[in-house]
């Protein structure tokens, strides 16, 4: 028994060695190891089965206490931000969960079960430790791992000979099978380790497409800057970022930011940001719409357009330029909107009339002479705004490769010779353009969410490369409603949207529907578990686990409270009542009555009718009479008045001192 400790202990450190490295994370395998290495030397000294714990303890409780104890654990000290899972907390816990697993079952007794349930535990702990890129010390580690493992097969299935001349054999052979054994499996499992880094580089590759990446590239990183410049990996980055189900309202521009001071070729957004409290009644005459992120923006909720109320698991908030903030990023993924129809109306500042039409003095006058020959003698501004439109979708093309430079030369070199371009350039040009006609106008980015997945559901699916730059154009007109003169905000998205969807179609490989799909669901999974209420879940998971430990030892719970409420009642004696002086005394009383005359009381006669029917008895002398109304009269004034200080016992006592002389004198005589 204490070789198969020792092969096992031997086992289990290698594996926790393995996860050590991997997850970086040395306190929970060292404190393990420590355990076992304490445990070991105590059951090697005393050589019987003693120091085991958790002799009755369940595999079933086993598992479940340790796969929470793993998750509070990866709570305390969280996975790797380069490691990669679909379900990364789940992954988490069940890596460390692996490990405290192992601990209760080797401090149960010892047998081949118990064994099994270890060796594999091992395997387990090194398949979850090894979500990351391998690095040299990590085939090292886990090849040692291998070898190990081999190496105790081995040592289980020899079996030691009982006859001494076969014992040398059983060694030379055992050595030389181990050394021949080590030898090919090095080779083999370095050879395949260093396999596994080519093709866990291509997986993770493939899969980052989908699956939350390790990090995002410059377009998807909340800044309160955006340069013109190249879109980099992002363009070709084909992971899902969100799903929205509503109406088809301005094609489902999803805002996220809003700049408005450029100057040569950077846009920065405003500084300071008030918010107020967004309402999260959704109004029923209201369209409505459903989003669901799978990634988090900072603070930031891509929102539709028109939001009027919003719901999710925490508190919203809208900002004047209708971009919508959650307290708690990390936990506001799912969320319902209410859209109005239109857009508010705004009225700005003379401050802010001047940002949203300042211009870069450098490339002022260039931007004026051509923007005056694009309107031409037009003064409705609705009319100039379309023309302006219509010049970029006539005379451009979309592309990502972009060959002029990105400052205020570039950007007049791009409209005036009709370069290709991508969005941030279309709405940037056509900003300075509106501006140049004294038209307020800035430049929105979020996504632009055309990709249809539902056509039953209206749902569309926003991806990495969905990353998109308008213009927001303030335009006057009436309210039909009210007849009013009013402004607002009006979207224009001078990107020629055929070549770009053609542009991003070329450029991204199209996937598999089954395989979308799949990490589809999986993405939602992770984004309904991300939106969860962590504390709350938390305590409904511990009273869960308390009632499945409950329910699981229900019968011996049982069992023990039974016994304990049997030994309890045999142990409390039995509460005597207390006896009545008074109601003693009168029973002696009876009991004279019965000695003296032959006579007892009637369950329907009275002590005076007793009395009464004694004096018709001639042989009852007066004198005996008289002692007995004296203490019928004292008894009752005892009993049931308030005469507490008459001593009744001496009067009954000198009656029966009555019976014991006349039966002396009936005796001599």
């Amino acid at each position: 028994m204490i070789k198969q400790y020792f092969n096992l202990s031997l086992l289990l450190i290698s594996s926790w060695t393995v996860y050590s490295h991997c997850q970086e994370d040395t306190s929970l395998p060292f404190s393990a190891a420590a355990i076992i290495i304490c445990s070991l030397l105590m059951r090697i000294k005393t050589g019987s089965r003693q120091y085991v714990f958790f002799r009755h303890v369940p595999l079933s409780v086993i598992i479940i206490a340790s796969f929470f104890a793993g998750l509070t654990w990866r709570n305390m000290y969280p996975p790797l931000e380069d490691t990669f899972s679909p379900f990364p907390t789940v992954t988490a816990a069940l890596q460390s969960g692996s490990i405290f697993a192992s601990i209760l079952i080797w401090l149960k007794p010892f047998t081949k079960k118990n064994a099994y349930r270890l060796f594999f535990l091992t395997w387990l702990t090194v398949a979850l430790s090894v979500n990351r890129a391998f690095t040299d010390s990590m085939l090292f580690i886990f090849c040692a791992f291998c070898i190990i493992a081999i190496a105790v097969v081995i040592l289980h299935t020899m079996e030691k000979p009982k006859i001494k001349k076969h014992i040398f054999r059983y060694y030379r052979d055992f050595i030389l099978f181990s050394v021949l054994l080590i030898s090919l499996t090095t080779g083999l499992f370095y050879g395949i380790s260093k396999t596994i880094v080519i093709f866990d580089q291509v997986f993770m590759d493939i899969i980052s497409d989908y699956v939350i990446p390790r990090s995002y590239s410059h377009f998807l990183r909340i800044e309160p800057f955006m340069r013109l410049g190249n879109p980099g990996r992002s363009a070709w980055d084909k992971r899902p970022i969100l799903e929205i189900r509503a109406p088809n309202v301005y094609g489902i521009y999803l805002k996220t930011q809003i700049f408005g001071d450029f100057d040569d070729g950077v846009w920065a957004e405003e500084e300071d940001i008030s918010t107020s409290p967004l309402p999260d009644s959704l109004p029923a005459d209201l369209p409505k719409a459903e989003m669901t992120m799978f990634t988090s923006f900072e603070h930031i909720v891509p929102s539709p357009y028109t939001v009027a109320a919003a719901k999710g698991n925490r508190p919203l908030a809208i900002s004047g330029d209708h971009i919508v903030y959650a307290e708690d990023d990390q936990r506001t993924r799912i969320l319902k909107f209410s859209l109005a129809h239109e857009n508010a109306s705004v009225r700005l500042s003379p401050e802010e009339y001047r940002k949203y039409t300042d211009i870069p003095p450098e490339i002022d006058p260039s931007l004026r002479e051509i923007s005056s020959g694009l309107v031409g003698s037009e003064t409705d501004t609705v009319q100039q705004v379309i023309l302006l439109s219509n010049y970029f979708y006539d005379n451009f093309r979309y592309s990502l490769y972009v060959d002029f430079k990105a400052d205020n030369e570039g950007l007049i070199s791009m409209i005036r010779e009709k370069r290709p371009a991508y969005c941030t350039y279309f709405a940037t040009a056509m900003t300075m353009l509106l501006r140049a006609q004294d038209i307020p106008a800035r430049v929105a980015t979020g996504f632009l969410a055309d990709e249809k997945i539902d056509k039953k559901k209206n749902k569309f699916l926003a991806r990495v490369h969905d990353a998109h730059a308008w213009v927001e154009v303030l335009i006057e007109d009436t309210d039909p409603e009210t007849g009013l003169a009013r402004s607002r905000w009006l979207i224009m998205d001078p990107t020629p949207s055929g070549p770009r969807r053609e542009a991003l179609k070329k450029s991204v490989i199209t996937p598999s529907k089954i395989a979308e799909n799949i990490w589809l669901a999986m993405l939602r999974f992770a984004a309904y578990m991300e939106n969860l209420d962590k504390d709350k879940l938390k305590k409904n998971t511990l009273i869960t686990l308390v009632l499945v430990i409950l329910l699981i030892n229900a019968k011996k719970i049982f069992r023990k409270l039974s016994g304990l409420a049997v030994s309890l009642k045999r142990r409390v004696p039995k509460m005597k009542k207390k006896r009545d002086p008074v109601l003693s005394i009168y029973h002696r009383y009876e009991h004279y009555l019965k000695t003296a005359f032959g006579k007892t009381r009637r369950l329907t006669e009275t002590d005076r009718e007793v009395l009464e029917r004694l004096k018709t008895l001639s042989r009852v002398p007066n004198e005996t009479i008289g002692k007995m109304e004296s203490f019928v009269g004292h008894y009752q004034a005892t009993r049931f008045g308030f005469h507490r200080n008459i001593d009744l016992e001496k009067i009954i006592e000198d009656m029966e001192q009555d019976i014991i002389i006349k039966g002396t004198q009936d005796l001599i005589n």
